[in-house]
């Protein structure tokens, strides 16, 4: 039986992983562009710096995640815990490992964290990933509200009897 667990990311040592974990998730979405592997490369080394530096002040007291199976470093997973709500900023798993439950197992758990603290868990989906829409919806997330790039989405605890 395998082990999932997550753990502090560290940047100066998980850099190179997540990464790697961030060009095999986004990279193919530059593959038919006409641009040089050079020029790939640093598009896609300024978009996960951009990114990481965005999560990192827009949420500074979340909690950044690399996500263990056995041990090995297989994905991210990044919550912002409120007040008044948990929000679901990023969750990634490595693609190879997609569609075998990992991610539904991840945010069953922050579920069951929300459910103690009888708080909600709101997350945004971009309107082009309608995976991850999908993956959402299965785990009882629902859209409150939309634009043009975004569903924002919620999951609300179930009331106490």
């Amino acid at each position: 039986m395998s082990t999932l667990a997550v753990r502090p990311a560290v940047l100066q040592d998980d850099e190179i992983f997540l990464y790697e974990l961030y060009v095999a998730i986004r990279g193919p979405q530059f593959e038919l562009t006409p641009l040089t592997a050079a020029q790939r490369e640093h598009l896609l080394r300024m978009q996960f710096q951009a990114q990481l530096s965005s999560y990192t002040q827009q949420f500074p007291n979340s909690c950044y995640h690399v996500v263990l199976l056995d041990s090995k470093a297989v994905g991210r997973l990044w919550v912002a815990p409120g007040d008044h709500a948990f929000l679901l900023v990023d969750i990634a798993i490595h693609p190879s490992l997609q569609s075998k439950g990992l991610g539904t197992v991840l945010v069953q758990r922050l579920q069951q964290e929300a459910q103690r603290a009888k708080l909600p868990i709101r997350s945004t989906v971009d309107r082009f990933n309608q995976g991850s829409l999908k993956f959402h919806k299965r785990l009882g997330f629902h859209v409150v509200r939309e634009d043009l790039l975004n569903y924002y989405m919620e999951w609300l605890p179930a009331p106490l009897l």
